[in-house]
This record gives C-alpha cells, sequence and structure tokens, in this order.
C-alpha cells in the first residue's frame, strides 16, 4: 500500500503540475493582503487566505476528477490493476492522496496568508488587524468537512462521467450552487417537512455551525435535535456518497 500511495504522489506531482498550483495558492496572499486590502478588511482576507481559498476549490476539484479519469483516459489503470493491488486499495490510495494534497494546499496557503499578514504589520502597524485564531481554526476544520463533500460529488461524477472536463465542470457548478438548492430545499421544507434532511439542507448546516450557544438553539429549532446528530447524519452521507463512488469505480470497465 506504501508502494501504491508513493506512486499516486508522485503521478499527481508529475502529471497534474501540483507545484504550479501551490506557487499560486502560497504567492496571492503575500501580495493580497499587505498591498490590496486595508486594515479594516486584513482579517476576513485572512480568513479566505488573501483570495487563495477560491484558487483552492479549484485546485481541489480539478485534482479529484484528474486523480480518476486519468487513470482510464492514457489507460494506466491496466497495468495497475494487473499488480497485486485491488481496486479498493486503488480507490483508498487515490482519495487519500487527494485529501493529503488538499490538507497540504492549505497550509501553504496558511503560510502564505501569514507571511502576507506580517508585511502588513510591518508596514502599517496591527492596529484595527486582530484575528481570533480559535474561531478561524474552527472555521478551517468545518471547510474541511465540506469540501469532503465536494471531493465525494466529484469522484462520483468523473466516474459516472468517464471524463475530467464533466467532472471538473460539474463539481465547480456545484460548488456555487450548493447555496441556492440549500435555499431553494428550506423552502419547500413548509410543504414537507422530511425535506430538511436532504444532503444539501445537512451540508448547509454543517457550513453555518460555529459552535455557539445560539447556533445550538437554531439547530434545535430547526432540526428538533442537537448538533452531533446532524454531523452524524452527515457523515452518513458522506460513507453513501463516497461507496456509491466507490462501486462505480470497481464495475468500470478497463
Amino acid at each position: 500500500m506504501f508502494t501504491l500511495l508513493k506512486q499516486e504522489t508522485m503521478k499527481a506531482w508529475k502529471q497534474n503540475r501540483v507545484y504550479i498550483w501551490a506557487i499560486i495558492i502560497f504567492v496571492l496572499p503575500i501580495i493580497i493582503l499587505p498591498f490590496v486590502l486595508s486594515a479594516s478588511t486584513q482579517a476576513a482576507g485572512f480568513a479566505e487566505f488573501g483570495g487563495s481559498s477560491i484558487v483552492l476549490s479549484i485546485f481541489i476539484t480539478v485534482i479529484a476528477a484528474l486523480t480518476f479519469s486519468q487513470e482510464f483516459t492514457f489507460g494506466t489503470i491496466r497495468p495497475l490493476l494487473s499488480r497485486q493491488y485491488s481496486r479498493l486499495q486503488v480507490f483508498i490510495s487515490k482519495l487519500l492522496i487527494i485529501l493529503i494534497q488538499a490538507v497540504l494546499m492549505t497550509l501553504i496557503a496558511f503560510v502564505g496568508s501569514f507571511i502576507g499578514r506580517q508585511i502588513f504589520i510591518w508596514m502599517h502597524g496591527k492596529t484595527g488587524t486582530s484575528i481570533d485564531f480559535g474561531q478561524f481554526f474552527y472555521a478551517q476544520g468545518i471547510s474541511f468537512l465540506v469540501t469532503l463533500f465536494f471531493i465525494a460529488i466529484v469522484l462520483l461524477i468523473a466516474n459516472v462521467a468517464k471524463s475530467a472536463a464533466a467532472a471538473i465542470s460539474l463539481g465547480i457548478v456545484m460548488s456555487m450552487v450548493t447555496s441556492i438548492i440549500s435555499t431553494i430545499s428550506i423552502y419547500l421544507v413548509q410543504f414537507w417537512s422530511g425535506l430538511k434532511w436532504n444532503p444539501f439542507t445537512i451540508l448547509e448546516a454543517v457550513r453555518s455551525y460555529d459552535g455557539t450557544f445560539l447556533s445550538k438553539l437554531q439547530y434545535q429549532a430547526y432540526f428538533g435535535t442537537d448538533p452531533w446528530v446532524i454531523f452524524t447524519v452527515y457523515g452518513v452521507y458522506l460513507v453513501l456518497i463516497y461507496g456509491l463512488a466507490y462501486w462505480i469505480f470497481n464495475r468500470r470497465s478497463v
């Protein structure tokens, strides 16, 4: 399994030009935070990694789609499966590489943002630029949970459509329209309360949860249960979507 992970890492580095994405994600906040944003917007800008959060989202979508679709496009899946590796091992190794890359790119964005913030403080002082790092890291944790959902959707699309372009396009569109879908779902709940448990409403609930007492009360008022139940349901949806993506991957002909 370690050899398989090593091979997948080399593929990602060489085929998908990961280092180019890393440079963009690192450099962007170093430019945006000290030279574009004012003191009053430093906290908000830092939370978005100086604009790198958008690039990061696109990167994760692209890399998740290419990691699977390229194997079939280039025909490299055949020699891979001819070895001692099962399809489940291949699927898990690719998923782990995607998640590792997502975490590493987030860390790179954070380092770039930290440097950009220090440059701003050196140039203008730190008045009005305070950041609640506890809340920041909590928000990043929630963001990672949300990212798991979009990766699952992209993997599902990539294996159904058998096209990287389709998976990338639909993945980006999904990341943009989920809030709209969630809003529509919330409106439709008045006609049938069971709709509040659909995956998009649950996704929006997870994304908006900030851990405060008020947030817990809002959860209880809307869902009639505690937040841990919502997160458990969210976990079940993730398992189902990833399971479906693997089932389709396992049945694809080579």
